[in-house]
């Protein structure tokens, strides 16, 4: 006659080690993860800045008036008004990514704050606003003065 059925199970070393390395792995791999967030929020910040300046030469041209963006170091946010500040819109950018710079024609403007003026042409001022995530990574939001139009750069190692 047998002694009954075997009890199987995990042992508390089994489950200990199981732990470990699963806590190892966790502690590996975690800030790949935190780089990737920062990288999206990021990206996501670039494409929201790119379409305000987008929406502002659409407005400009529709309504037949100068349409001002202004991208503010200090409250890390870009507002979008009419010339004489009506109808604002208001974008805040993520608490992990800041605007770093400012370029207007070409040269840094170390105010803490720039405008940029779109015409009724559809026209608008050359102007950079550089984007730099928690992590480090740059994004630069140019404008085209020709034809008003915006395009997004990223940092491939040279100048943001």
């Amino acid at each position: 006659m047998g002694s009954g059925p075997e009890q199987r199970g995990f042992s508390l070393l089994e489950l200990v080690l199981v732990l470990l390395i699963a806590g190892l792995a966790l502690a590996v791999s975690y800030p790949n993860l935190a780089r990737g967030t920062a990288a999206f929020h990021l990206r996501a910040a670039g494409r929201d800045v790119l379409n305000m300046l987008r929406f502002a030469r659409e407005k400009a041209i529709t309504e037949q008036a100068n349409m001002l963006i202004t991208a503010d170091r200090e409250k890390q946010q870009v507002t979008l008004a009419d010339a004489v500040g009506g109808g604002a819109r208001r974008y805040a950018l993520p608490d992990d990514v800041k605007i770093a710079r400012f370029f207007l024609s070409g040269k840094e403007v170390p105010e803490a704050s720039v405008t940029i003026r779109f015409l009724p042409n559809g026209s608008c001022e050359t102007a950079e606003i550089v984007l730099q995530s928690s992590s480090g990574a740059l994004v630069r939001v140019v404008t085209d003065p020709l034809t008003g139009g915006a395009r997004i750069e990223t940092d491939r190692g040279g100048r943001p």
